[in-house]
């Protein structure tokens, strides 16, 4: 009957604690079982750790995100930067006073000579320099036709009409800068002109051959053109300055993107060698004058 007894003891006793270890480990976490000691520090340790790598994670992450960031923002402003730069370059009109300056003959060769990348002589450089004697009175901006200014600078115009005979060789030569420039300043010029013939020498559209035999059968008493086409219509012998007395540069006009004369390079450039060329040395031996409008 002991032995019995213990048996059953023991198996009771066996279960009994088998039973009470997994009820304990079931119940222990959401009753918060504080008898069992060796649960409740290990299990919020794996916890802290957990935590505390997760946080070292979280920290790193901002910390090089922040560091992209700065890289970033520091090459947003430098790029900014750069590109304010590029507009204000562009700006032309930053540069421009409230009042355009009246056009200095001083200015001219100078301003053309700037653009120019070859090396002259002093010989040279005398030959092509210009004085006040070799200008008509520039416009003092109280002209807004080219009609109005050329009745200042050539008052003379009808009595020269009739007596000029000869074929290809203006009186009148009006430079500028664009094709449509020149046909704007032709018709602004037809009060001046009256009864006058007109021709416009210019590349746009319109080739050379066709201009040289217009030009060999007939009277001009104006031309307006280009740099580019007079030097090319003169070196063909097509069209003569033996006659020319006035030379009008568009000097102030500006264009669309507010550029002058001076301001287009290849403009400029053809300009420098048809003055060098063909006209500063009639200049020079007081055969015609320039005027600056």
């Amino acid at each position: 009957g002991v032995s019995k007894m213990a048996d059953d003891l023991e198996d009771e006793w066996w279960l009994q604690d088998e039973e009470g270890d997994s009820t304990s480990d079931k119940v222990e976490p959401p009753l918060g079982n504080r008898d069992n000691t060796d649960n409740s520090v290990s299990k919020p340790s794996k916890l802290r750790v957990k935590k505390t790598k997760s946080k070292n994670i979280r920290r790193s992450k901002p910390v090089h995100k922040a560091a992209k960031r700065k890289h970033e923002d520091a090459a947003d402003s430098d790029g900014t930067k750069k590109k304010k730069r590029r507009r204000k370059k562009k700006k032309i009109s930053d540069q421009l006073t409230s009042e355009p300056p009246i056009p200095s003959p001083a200015d001219v060769m100078s301003i053309l000579l700037r653009g120019q990348k070859m090396e002259l002589t002093a010989v040279e450089m005398e030959e092509l320099s210009l004085a006040d004697k070799h200008f008509m009175s520039p416009n003092d901006l109280s002209h807004s036709s080219v009609s109005s200014y050329l009745k200042e600078v050539v008052p003379d115009w009808s009595t020269l009409l009739d007596p000029h005979q000869a074929k290809g060789s203006p009186l009148v030569l009006i430079v500028t800068g664009a094709a449509m420039r020149a046909v704007d300043l032709n018709r602004d010029a037809a009060t001046f002109r009256g009864k006058a013939r007109s021709i416009k020498l210019f590349a746009k559209h319109i080739k050379v051959q066709g201009q040289v035999a217009q030009l060999n059968k007939q009277v001009v008493h104006l031309a307006v053109g280009t740099p580019a086409r007079l030097a090319t219509l003169v070196e063909e012998g097509a069209l003569r300055l033996d006659h020319v007395r006035c030379v009008v540069l568009d000097w102030t006009h500006r264009d669309v993107k507010l550029r002058r004369l001076c301001d287009i390079p290849e403009v400029r450039g053809d300009l420098f060698q048809l003055l060098r060329k063909h006209l500063v040395p009639l200049a020079k031996q007081g055969r015609l004058k320039f005027g600056l409008f």
